[in-house]
């Protein structure tokens, strides 16, 4: 596909903005050279105080695609736009232009009125370099009079790299909405410690929601060992809900691959 070069200042880049990502994708030749991506990005951050919403959100995603990294104060703005769609696209980007001063950023939008952009900024924090500051700040979240920035940020916990063990998470398996029970659960799964063991082992047991039993048995497939195997039996043989009985004999199966709990394959969702 050949395109005259949309970035060479012939013509206002509010008008070429649709075109913009064409140019950042592979694939597309251009007979004159673009302008240098350093230039792009500061020209899209102009347009992140345009009048246009559209315009405005579209400028916020094509700064995420360009990836320069000094576009992270104008997309920090942008995350205090009135209208939700440019703060999600702004949150998304920033993951992808990323640093500890941007992670403080988004974990404030974790409380934010719309939940598209609390889902953004809870992506966005696991492609971003989060500091200790900013862990603590999510962890802080977990304890939030709103049950919606309480979801947010175990999703926020779930999609960081590495989280460790904590009584704070742990504090979150009392949570009386079941979403945030279940995050939590599956955090604790990927820390890996053995001592996450004995919490899932009685969210398996006990927690009224078939979601949150059914994460704590498939969290307790990833790192149980012989010693959640009999709990794991008897739920899968008594447990109320057919999900939450498929997925006790199927963490049984990894623990244990023997004909007694099958061939290890994991159960449909």
């Amino acid at each position: 596909m050949k395109l005259v070069s949309l970035v060479s200042g012939s013509l206002p880049l509010k008008i070429l903005l649709p075109f913009v990502l064409y140019l950042i994708m592979p694939g597309c030749y251009v007979d004159v050279p673009p302008r240098a991506p350093e230039v792009v990005s500061i020209q899209l951050s102009e347009l992140l105080a345009d009048s246009d919403p559209e315009v405005r959100r579209t400028a916020a995603e094509a700064l995420g695609k360009v990836g320069q990294s000094a576009a992270h104060s104008g997309l920090i703005a942008a995350l205090k736009d009135e209208d939700h769609r440019v703060r999600a696209a702004a949150a998304l980007s920033l993951g992808s232009v990323g640093d500890g001063v941007n992670g403080m950023a988004l974990v404030e939008h974790l409380a934010d009125s719309a939940e598209p952009v609390r889902a953004a900024s809870a992506l966005a924090l696991g492609e971003t370099e989060v500091s200790a500051a900013s862990e603590e700040q999510i962890l802080k979240a977990l304890q939030h009079p709103q049950s919606s920035t309480r979801v947010a940020a175990s999703r926020a916990l779930l999609s960081l790299d590495t989280v460790s063990f904590s009584a704070d998470i742990v504090s979150g398996l009392r949570d009386s909405n079941a979403n945030v029970r279940q995050g939590v659960a599956a955090v604790l799964g990927e820390t890996g410690d053995a001592r996450a063991l004995p919490y899932l082992l009685k969210l398996l047991n006990s927690d009224p929601d078939a979601g949150v039993r059914s994460e704590a048995a498939f969290r307790l497939g990833k790192i149980g060992d012989d010693r959640v195997l009999g709990e794991l039996s008897a739920v899968a043989a008594r447990d109320s809900d057919m999900t939450v009985r498929e997925w006790a004999r199927w963490a049984g199966r990894q623990i244990m691959p023997t004909r007694e709990f099958g061939s290890g394959t994991r159960p449909s969702q």
